[in-house]
């Protein structure tokens, strides 16, 4: 299969096209074929080893869009996702109009942006919220969920 693979550390720029052996699914892995894969923060830093440094060499990305050998359509975090082929352990199915690049946006960015907001945070309909960053992926998220949870802007008075 044909893979990014990264046989050093560092940028983007040590990123390789590789014709790579299949990966072979272990106990609870399922393999997908790639549709999309996610590019995050965490696979930067996992690239010039400052996250969870990488045996090497490796093929980075850790979520994908993806079809199972069943043909169904999911989005899972995965293990190898910069390849034709990725392993999943618990996909979700999505629909086939879902944008890939929506889907996603969902899953980690969008986990991120609600665990704030209900675990954290724990906001309730009525309060306000103030998203610093809000044009990145989990700020941009934040202020969607937030609306959608019942968030209001304040109005004071002046008194």
């Amino acid at each position: 299969m044909r893979a990014m693979q990264a046989r050093r550390l560092g940028g983007p720029d040590v990123l390789t096209l590789a014709e790579v052996p299949d990966p072979v699914p272990g106990p609870g892995e399922i393999l997908v074929e790639v549709e999309a894969s996610g590019l995050n923060f965490a696979d930067a830093e996992r690239l010039r080893g400052a996250y969870l440094p990488p045996d090497l060499p490796f093929i980075p990305g850790g979520e994908v869009v993806g079809r199972t050998q069943d043909g169904r359509r999911v989005l899972a975090f995965a293990t190898g996702a910069y390849a034709s082929k990725a392993l999943v352990k618990t996909p979700v199915e999505i629909p086939e109009d879902l944008p890939a690049g929506a889907a996603l946006a969902l899953l980690v960015q969008g986990l991120t942006a609600w665990h704030l907001l209900r675990t954290a945070a724990r906001l309730v309909p009525g309060e306000s919220v103030v998203v610093n960053a809000a044009a990145g992926g989990v700020g941009h998220m934040a202020v969607q969920l937030a609306k959608e949870f019942g968030a209001s802007r304040s109005r004071r008075s002046a008194a």
